[in-house]
């Protein structure tokens, strides 16, 4: 009985041995190189979705600034008597859908809570007067005047009236917007620079103050 109890032991002895195991440091580095893994995957992972934020913001503000200075142009190209015109602001008479319509872009407007300015559109049948309010049309808008402007140079959204203000024919309107959009993605750095969208209206038999 006694060598059967010893054999039995020394079986289990020699089987223990063989599967041996991890020692208390080993365990302790492997933990730790799985840990300092993960980290850097969940890193790469965090940075690569906040340049995917940025991205959709720049994309947002270029698809918004491009779309509203299609429809100021747009609508522009129709005018048969150009009002007034500056700087930052026309107003034309224009025909659309049979009718006569007088047309205003002001893109002095304050844009409330925020540093920005705004072009806004009001439109009313020629003989009645233009509404109070009107609808936004280019957000974020960094243009100004040279008291608005960190370096003090003016710097206009309608560029160039050709060949004068006085008659133009051709009208050039240049944007110049934040690249951070509107979505406000928390985490999401936005690039450093700014978006500058230029677009231009060619205007044909139009005479001012007509």
């Amino acid at each position: 009985m006694l060598v059967t109890f010893r054999t039995i032991f020394q079986k289990a002895s020699a089987r223990l041995r063989e599967q041996g195991g991890f020692t208390l440091i080993e365990m302790t580095i492997a933990s730790a190189l799985g840990l300092l893994v993960t980290t850097a995957t969940f890193s790469a992972l965090e940075t690569g979705q906040r340049t995917q934020l940025r991205d959709q913001e720049w994309a947002l503000v270029v698809q918004e600034g491009r779309t509203g200075l299609a429809r100021m142009t747009s609508e522009m190209r129709t005018a048969y008597s150009i009002r007034n015109d500056s700087s930052y602001s026309i107003d034309f008479y224009a025909a659309i859908g049979g009718k006569d319509y007088e047309i205003n872009y002001n893109c002095e407007e304050k844009q409330t809570g925020t540093e920005f300015k705004q072009c806004v559109r009001k439109s009313a049948e020629v003989g009645s007067a233009l509404p109070s309010k009107g609808q936004v049309i280019v957000k974020d808008v960094l243009n100004g005047t040279s008291a608005d402007q960190p370096n003090g140079k003016e710097d206009p959204i309608f560029v160039e009236y050709t060949p004068s203000s006085v008659a133009p024919d051709l009208v050039t309107i240049k944007a110049v917007l934040p690249s951070s959009g509107t979505l406000k993605l928390a985490g999401a750095k936005t690039h450093q620079h700014q978006i500058v969208l230029e677009n231009g209206a060619y205007i044909r038999n139009t005479a001012i103050g007509t």
